[in-house]
């Protein structure tokens, strides 16, 4: 999607230049410019450390306990050459524990020797990082597709706000990531973050801003007292040379909304019980989670997924039309069962809500994003 610019802006933006960043060797105090204590986080990596012969899966559990509801995503630094991070689930809440499992998939070529593997957490806005070692040996007989070392191109993206839902003069803090097709945090990509009310007007418009060494970024635009009441849209676009583009969007309400805003709150693999699992064989069920919650108005929801093998070509697409009341959260399943001769690798699951088929005029409100392994 094309973000058009418009120099008329009724919003201020605050740019944030590189987020606080804290190694965590335990549990952590964030303490505010004031000094005073503000919330306690920590995140936990274990093991810290793992030996892999190339071609085979290293699994890391993490853990970010914060002392109240946080907002929490995902993404790694220092993935070996070749190799894919996948996180199950990315993004979510921390009520008061937030537990993902990392994968790293490797790939036949996977150069030998010692990774310092780099895990950051985006909490609330600010960064806690832990890191691991990954020692990848020669080949074995366990293999995954060296067509993992052909992803390199491809640029991944989440934007979200701090909160669904503000009042006319407060502070809307737009936050996100931007990854490669590896699932490594990608730098100095040039972010363009757009904001549209209700009515499609502009509110906000900036094309400067640059991603920090975790692949994060973000701003804080601020409401005038006499913003409008309704559902406003997000859209938000990453770019940087040698990577193919990418624009993905999300929606927060001021006040109360007429309209439908959708906002999907993690999605992720994992089996017919709902619990997140990275990798699967042929012939297994995979099932796709999403959880979503409706923020504005009650209305007929569709919800799409689409699953994309290791070449990029789609697998499956689904849709399920449900009934999204007006506050109401839900989280919802797929199934999918690969062929025995589903090609093995890493394939993308996209998720998105509509307020209607596309084909009856349609329009898309929200998507997000989520891999899984498939090793043979």
């Amino acid at each position: 999607m094309h973000i058009p610019r418009n120099q008329t802006i009724t919003a201020l933006i605050l740019l944030l230049v590189g987020m606080s960043t804290i190694q965590a060797t335990g549990a952590l105090s964030l303490v505010s410019a004031a000094g005073a204590l503000a919330t306690q986080t920590s995140l936990q990596v274990n093991p810290a450390s793992a030996t892999v012969p190339a071609g085979a899966l290293a699994k890391f559990d993490v853990a970010v306990v914060a002392s109240s509801s946080a907002g929490v995503s995902l993404v790694a630094t220092g993935v070996p050459p070749g190799s894919v991070a996948i996180f199950t689930p990315d993004v979510g809440v921390a009520n008061l524990e937030f537990i993902s499992t990392l994968t790293i998939v490797t790939a036949t070529d996977t150069p030998q020797g010692n990774y310092i593997v780099t895990v950051v957490a985006i909490v609330n806005g600010t960064e806690y990082t832990s890191q691991v070692t990954l020692q990848i040996l020669a080949s074995a007989s366990t293999t995954v597709s060296p067509a993992l070392t052909t992803l390199g191109t491809t640029l991944s993206m989440t934007v979200n706000t701090d909160q669904p839902e503000y009042q006319p003069g407060s502070t809307v803090n737009v936050q996100g990531q931007v990854t490669d097709a590896a699932g490594n945090a990608v730098a100095d990509a040039t972010v363009t973050i757009q904001v549209d009310a209700t009515t499609g007007a502009e509110l906000f418009y900036t094309n400067d801003i640059q991603t920090d060494v975790a692949g994060t970024f973000q701003a804080r635009v601020f409401l005038g007292s006499s913003t409008a009441t309704g559902t406003y849209t997000v859209f938000a676009s990453a770019a940087k040379s040698g990577y193919s583009s990418i624009t993905t969007r999300t929606t927060f309400v001021v006040g109360t909304s007429t309209t439908p805003s959708v906002i999907i709150k993690t999605v992720y693999a994992g089996d017919s019980g709902g619990n997140p699992v990275s990798t699967f064989t042929n012939g297994q069920t995979v099932w796709i989670w999403v959880e979503i919650q409706n923020i504005g108005a009650t209305f007929q929801g569709v919800v799409w997924v689409q699953v994309r093998d290791p070449n990029g070509v789609p697998v499956q697409i689904q849709i399920h039309v449900t009934l999204l009341e007006a506050g109401q959260s839900i989280k919802d399943g797929w199934a999918l069962t690969l062929p025995g001769n589903a090609a093995v690798g890493v394939y993308t699951v996209n998720a998105l809500v509509s307020d209607k088929l596309i084909s009856q005029g349609g329009t898309f409100l929200a998507s997000s994003e989520t891999q899984f392994a498939l090793t043979g």
